[in-house]
């Protein structure tokens, strides 16, 4: 049986594309801060497993400890395939540079950027002699790729996680690897994350009457349709490590 990990698997996209792996046969394992019971429940109507490991992200030293747990518990089952889905994010500070507080900022940091550098780091040494194949996937943003006013935590981590997408997949290219790894960006979805971006003033977010406007016409996409653009691209088509794949060239 292949597994998955998913972080941020309690809500939003992330319990979308646990879901998802559940429907396809797929065990998981969702690493957050908050259980789900919808997933225990759709667990054991599809008889897969289904684990789940506290941890608050923003904490490195929780983060290293529970991904080796993982990391140790799923390769002793020997899947075929484990997929990795760094799925978990704060958009949140949300102010120009100078206006932020840096706990805030920290906070972002860890849970954007260190908490999936270090997973990286820990599932890599844990697939190390196994005949397991993993895929990982760092949901990014369009973020990432360009600057934000109000959003230098948010742009410069998720620019680091592609960049990190990227430098891995080199080193697997260079030592003929077997495992991949690649970026995937979802676009605008009905979450959370999007209530917090449009509660912002105008002040701190110059952009947020744009996205107060994308909830009222109707153009945030249910986190459903993104989970399931990104399981059947990573479950049923060859992918190419170190792409940055974009929600809309996929459905």
């Amino acid at each position: 049986m292949d597994y998955a990990i998913v972080t941020g698997a309690t809500r939003g996209l992330g319990e979308s594309i646990a879901k998802l792996f559940m429907e396809k046969g797929i065990g998981v394992s969702n690493i957050s801060r908050v259980n789900n019971e919808t997933l225990q429940k759709l667990a054991r109507e599809k008889e897969v497993p289904y684990d789940f490991f506290p941890c608050d992200l923003a904490q490195s030293g929780e983060t290293e400890a529970v991904f080796r747990e993982v990391g140790r518990k799923l390769v002793g089952l020997a899947p075929e395939k484990v997929y990795v889905v760094q799925n978990a994010g704060v958009v949140t500070p949300i102010n120009p540079s100078g206006e932020i507080e840096n706990e805030a900022m920290e906070t972002s940091v860890h849970v954007n950027l260190l908490s999936p550098m270090i997973a990286t780091n820990e599932m890599l040494k844990a697939v190390r002699g196994s005949d397991s194949r993993m895929i990982m996937i760092n949901v990014s943003s369009g973020a990432g790729s360009r600057p934000v006013f109000g959003w230098s935590t948010y742009c410069a981590t998720k620019a680091g996680v592609n960049m990190l997408t990227e430098t891995v997949s080199l080193e697997l290219s260079r030592k003929h690897s077997r495992h991949q790894v690649i970026g995937f960006s979802p676009g605008v979805m009905d979450t959370d994350m999007q209530g917090e971006i449009r509660s912002s003033s105008k002040e701190a977010f110059v952009d947020v009457e744009a996205f107060q406007r994308y909830k009222d016409e109707g153009m945030l996409r249910e986190t459903d349709t993104v989970a399931q653009a990104l399981v059947k691209l990573v479950t049923e088509r060859e992918i190419e490590s170190g792409k940055l794949y974009h929600v809309n060239d996929l459905l």
